[in-house]
């Protein structure tokens, strides 16, 4: 596997390893440092990045469509494989979570800028700012009707911060409006702490983490994640007219890990935590590979 590939991947591990060590060595409190995530730094780095995005309009529309689009699709024939297999409904609800969704912020994005430079790193963004909205609805409402009705779970939804940070972004930037110093300073320097707090909370949520149902479920969860995933993405970005450094990113965003807010909505919502942490944890250390392979195939194309 060439060197370039994998010099791509490796050093997004090192932080998370920081994250890893330093959670086995003191006691953090890992709860604390996810809510933080969910409800502070993930609704600022929203916010921050779609209202200063520099893409087009043009490719944030087919990117947005393409993030809208899939994980639906993901979650109609993810749903029926796992329940194909024989997976309970409480099981394959919350499994949906670390399989649907890709880990496009704290992970994908400096992979994007490290596989394909700056242009790359920013199709990142608007993939990663639409995954944003979509983990904070979609996401929210499959974590909470795993154990909840539809209502309460809607409910949940409206309440997520995230979302209004994402509308309040979308509104700037199509207005043109300027956001005052006086806020646009203390979003911009939470939105800077976002990616690598991210990547230490993940480090932080794998250490203890042990397989409480065997790895049979995290297995089949993370090769939906890492492999069927991007190729059914890679299918629905072409059938949308993709083509060129946009279909690559989208593709790339969509063969990421489960992102850690999988695992922080787990925990949040009583949605099988130990277990979507452990497809964290196989689908992250894996994706060393799948990844470094995706990235070769994608150069090569």
């Amino acid at each position: 596997m060439p060197l370039e590939a994998l010099g791509s991947v490796l050093p997004v591990f090192l932080i998370a390893a920081v994250g890893y060590f330093a959670g086995s060595k003191m006691p953090l409190d890992v709860s604390t440092l996810s809510r933080v995530c969910l409800y502070i730094l993930t609704p600022a780095l929203t916010f921050n990045s779609l209202a200063n995005s520099a893409v087009d309009l043009q490719t944030v529309w087919l990117f947005g469509l393409a993030a809208l689009i899939a994980p639906v699709v993901l979650a109609v024939l993810i749903s029926w494989l796992y329940n194909r297999i024989g997976w309970e409904k409480t099981l394959s609800r919350s499994m949906l979570l670390p399989s649907i969704f890709s880990n496009t912020g704290n992970y994908g994005l400096p992979i994007c800028l490290f596989a394909f430079g700056q242009a790359g790193m920013e199709l990142g963004v608007v993939y990663m700012v639409m995954q944003s909205f979509l983990i904070a609805t979609l996401g929210v409402f499959i974590a909470a009707s795993s154990n909840m009705e539809p209502g309460q779970a809607l409910n949940k939804v409206l309440r997520m911060p995230t979302l209004y940070g994402a509308l309040l972004g979308i509104l700037v930037k199509l207005l043109n409006l300027n956001v005052p110093q006086l806020l646009a300073r203390p979003i911009a320097l939470l939105s800077q702490a976002a990616i690598p707090v991210f990547l230490l909370v993940l480090g932080l949520q794998l250490v203890g983490t042990k397989p409480t149902h065997g790895w049979q479920v995290p297995g089949v969860a993370t090769f939906t994640r890492l492999v069927l995933a991007p190729a059914i993405i890679a299918c629905l970005g072409k059938a949308l007219g993709l083509q060129g450094l946009p279909w690559k990113i989208l593709v790339l965003q969509a063969a990421m890990p489960p992102p850690v807010n999988a695992t922080i909505l787990a925990q949040e919502f009583d949605a099988n935590p130990d277990l979507v942490s452990q497809t964290t944890l196989l689908g992250t250390l894996a994706s060393l590979v799948t990844l470094s392979g995706w990235i070769l195939m994608l150069n090569r194309l």
